[in-house]
C-alpha cells in the first residue's frame, strides 16, 4: 500500500474538493444568482404556498403533503442506517473481500485499502443521516407552525401575515435543503464504491456524479417546468379592493 498512498491522497483530495465545492457553487448561486436552479425555483413555490396557505380554511390537504414529505425523508433516514450496517459489516470482512479483489483483473487492494475506503463510506453516511435526520426533525416544525398559522379571519396585519409566511418558507427550504445534501452524500457515495476499482475510476466517477448533479440541478427539465408554472399570489382581499375601486 505503501507506494499508493500518493496516488490514494490525490483521489481523495480531489473527490473532497468536487463535494465541496459543487455544494458551495450550489448553494452560492441559488441565493444570489438570477441564473435557474432547483433550489431556488423550489425556494419560491415554498414561500407562495405558505403565502397563499394563510388565506385557506381548510389546510386539510397542506397537512397531508407535509405528512408525505416526512414520510420520504424518514424512508432515507432508514435506509441510511441500513446502509451503514452494510458498510460496517463489510469492514469487518475486509481481508476476505480483499482476496477477492484481487481475483479481478486490473483490480488489487489491500486489506488496509480497503479499510480506509469503506471508512470514508462510512463517515459520508454518517453525514448523511445527521443531515436527513435533521430535515426530518424541520419538517416536524414545519407541522408545528402549520398548526399555528393564523386563519383568514383573525385581525391581522398584511405585515405580520407575510412575517409569518416568509419564516415558514424559510423553514420549509431549510428542511429541503438538508435532505438535498443527503441524497447528494448519497451520489457522492457512490463514487467512493467505485474507488475499490482503483483512483483513475474514483475520479472519473466523482466528476461524472458532479456533472450528472449540475445538469439536474441547473438545467434539466424539472428546472424549467418549476420555473414556468410560478404564479403571483395576490391575496383575495386584495382582489375584493380593485374590484370595489373599479366599480
Amino acid at each position: 500500500m505503501t507506494s499508493d498512498i500518493p496516488w490514494n491522497a490525490i483521489g481523495l483530495a480531489y473527490f473532497v474538493v468536487t463535494w465541496v465545492g459543487y455544494a458551495l457553487y450550489a448553494k452560492r448561486r441559488a441565493k444570489g444568482s438570477a441564473k435557474a436552479t432547483l433550489s431556488g425555483a423550489m425556494r419560491r413555490h415554498r414561500d407562495l404556498w405558505a403565502e397563499r396557505m394563510l388565506y385557506r380554511d381548510n389546510r386539510i390537504g397542506d397537512a397531508a403533503l407535509l405528512a408525505n414529505q416526512e414520510r420520504v425523508v424518514g424512508f432515507f433516514a432508514s435506509t441510511t442506517l441500513l446502509l451503514l450496517a452494510a458498510v460496517l459489516t463489510a469492514l469487518s470482512r475486509a481481508s476476505e473481500l480483499a482476496e477477492i479483489t484481487q481475483s479481478i483483473p486490473f483490480i488489487s487492494n489491500s486489506v488496509a485499502e480497503l479499510e480506509f475506503k469503506f471508512l470514508v463510506l462510512a463517515l459520508i453516511l454518517i453525514y448523511a443521516f445527521f443531515k436527513v435526520t435533521w430535515s426530518l426533525r424541520q419538517y416536524g416544525f414545519v407541522s408545528v407552525m402549520v398548526g399555528s398559522a393564523p386563519m383568514p379571519e383573525e385581525d391581522l396585519s398584511a405585515k405580520d401575515r407575510q412575517r409569518f409566511a416568509q419564516q415558514l418558507g424559510r423553514l420549509m427550504d431549510l428542511a429541503g435543503h438538508d435532505n438535498n445534501s443527503c441524497l447528494r452524500a448519497y451520489y457522492f457515495g457512490l463514487a467512493v464504491v467505485c474507488w475499490v476499482a482503483g483512483n483513475v475510476a474514483f475520479i472519473v466517477a466523482t466528476s461524472l456524479i458532479a456533472l450528472v448533479l449540475a445538469e439536474r440541478e441547473f438545467a434539466s427539465g424539472a428546472v424549467s417546468c418549476i420555473r414556468e408554472s410560478e404564479v403571483d399570489f395576490v391575496p383575495l382581499v386584495s382582489q375584493k379592493v380593485t374590484s370595489s375601486e373599479k366599480n
